[in-house]
């Protein structure tokens, strides 16, 4: 006769395979930094933040993508595209404003019994071109 296995030792298995499950959807944030063929720069020590094309000519080193959490603040996800413009060796950032609104969803509260909204902040997003003059 077979003995079955312990009700504690299936649920231990339901467990993990659950979590082996769910870890292999995980989303990470799309953090990402595409750059040009034709070589790699020093990192720069400063630059510039445009929100137009220059005037002057320039190259095109990279694209750049800076998402934001909600409530972040758009300095700080700013900075972040800067920082990623500098490492390639950028001398300036063509910036585009991708912020969004956060959808606004319905939850429980159970201290109070109540329904509260949450959710519907800013959402600070940033894309950019990082430019080298010539």
């Amino acid at each position: 006769m077979h003995r079955l296995a312990s009700p504690r030792c299936l649920c231990a298995a339901l467990v993990a395979t659950v979590c082996l499950a769910l870890a292999a959807c995980a989303v990470t944030p799309s953090e990402s930094t595409r750059t040009a063929a034709g070589g790699a720069y020093p990192p720069t020590a400063t630059v510039e933040i445009l929100d137009a094309p220059p005037s002057r000519a320039y190259q095109e080193i990279g694209a750049l993508d800076a998402p934001g959490e909600p409530g972040a603040l758009r300095a700080q996800v700013l900075a972040q595209l800067t920082e990623k413009a500098r490492a390639l060796g950028a001398d300036a950032v063509i910036v585009r404003d991708v912020s969004y609104r956060a959808p606004v969803t319905q939850r429980l509260n159970p201290t109070t019994g109540f329904y509260e909204s949450v959710g519907g902040q800013m959402v600070p997003a940033f894309k950019g071109t990082a430019i080298k003059y010539r």
